[in-house]
């Protein structure tokens, strides 16, 4: 028993590490932008009814990384050395699914709603997605057949949309497309101002990328970029190109200019962080950035501007790009300066990531 409770005791602590990355939503400019919405609702007297279609696709985005069976973070190779019975053995197997967040979540549902269906609905859907990626066989990846770019450029472009889209984010704004879609070509009577204002919910979930474009590679991966016969600009345009791809694939069937704006400005503003706060980020979660000042302005200015856009036409996308441009010349410099500066390799050798 001594062994089992060692070992549910360590297992306790990795999944509550685990469920901790989930709260990167709190440093999301997306939920920034609920937080807001349901303040302003509240203290207008109203309910937030126009939030909780975003909280619905969130929580069910979320499902995915918490659904996970509690043992697979103990890797295959270690547990089958551990001197353990075959009882135990079975006892750890159906023991180990009380860690599981899923199920506690399933439990105050029921708890705070006394409705067993809406619980055990949840533990279905919970359960279908669990099964769903046991059946996945272990050297299947979706982004295995990803075109490559042609230039220079391409093979680092294709790698970078492959890191996008390990994150949560853009499946968050692929539903948002999937759902505006269907409300301006099914609804009977669309609001024509609509277009533009999805374009920007699509943009403003995929924003909080661009605060840490090599959050998913620091370490090694840092030291490849480095040693690549690349200026700093060229690794920031194929980082910024396999973003705006994925943005324009899903702001094509509203308004290009408006969503394409937010982007720019995104970008060229989270260059900063990129380069100088290098905020790290675990696959399969939401970006997390940083709310004081880059996430501030990357939002409230960013929707300004957009509606600008929309209102003033094409001058202000050119200048959104005009910024962008100039936003990549300029820390792309900064890269090249921190490369070739001997005390910043000091620094990336004792595990510094500020300068």
């Amino acid at each position: 028993m001594a062994a089992l409770r060692a070992i549910l005791k360590a297992l306790r602590r990795a999944v509550g590490r685990d469920l901790m990355t989930l709260w990167s939503i709190k440093v999301n400019n997306f939920f920034l932008f609920i937080a807001l919405l349901i303040y302003g609702a509240a203290q207008s007297g109203m309910e937030p009814k126009s939030a909780e279609p975003l909280l619905v696709l969130t929580g069910f985005l979320l499902l995915f990384p918490a659904s996970g069976d509690p043992l697979e973070k103990i890797p295959a190779s270690r547990l089958a050395l551990w001197p353990l019975s075959g009882t135990q053995r079975l006892a750890l197997r159906l023991v180990s699914p009380l860690l599981s967040p899923v199920l506690w979540i399933a439990v105050v549902i029921l708890i705070r709603t006394a409705r067993p269906a809406a619980a055990l609905t949840f533990l279905g859907a919970a359960v279908a997605i669990q099964a769903v990626s046991a059946l996945r066989s272990p050297g299947w990846t979706p982004f295995r057949h990803l075109p490559q770019f042609p230039g220079k450029l391409g093979g680092l472009i294709r790698n970078n949309i492959r890191e996008i889209l390990s994150l949560l984010d853009p499946y968050l704004a692929l539903m948002l497309c999937a759902a505006g879609t269907s409300y301006r070509f099914l609804y009977a009577h669309p609001d024509p101002a609509a277009p533009p204002v999805i374009a920007i919910l699509i943009a403003l979930a995929m924003s909080t990328y661009t605060q840490s474009l090599f959050g998913l590679e620091l370490g090694s991966g840092m030291t490849r970029y480095r040693l690549l016969p690349l200026r700093g600009w060229e690794i920031l345009l194929a980082k910024d190109m396999a973003f705006l791809i994925v943005l324009g694939a899903m702001i094509i069937p509203f308004d290009i200019g408006t969503g394409l704006t937010f982007g720019l400005l995104s970008l060229a503003l989270g260059h900063h962080s990129s380069i100088y706060q290098k905020i790290p980020q675990k696959r399969w979660r939401f970006a997390a950035g940083r709310l004081m000042p880059v996430g501030a302005l990357q939002g409230l200015g960013g929707v300004v501007v957009a509606f600008q856009e929309r209102d003033r036409g094409p001058i202000v996308l050119a200048g959104a790009a005009v910024a962008w441009i100039a936003s990549i010349w300029f820390y792309g410099r900064r890269w090249d300066q921190r490369r070739s500066d001997p005390a910043e390799g000091v620094r990336r050798s004792g595990g510094a990531s500020h300068p």
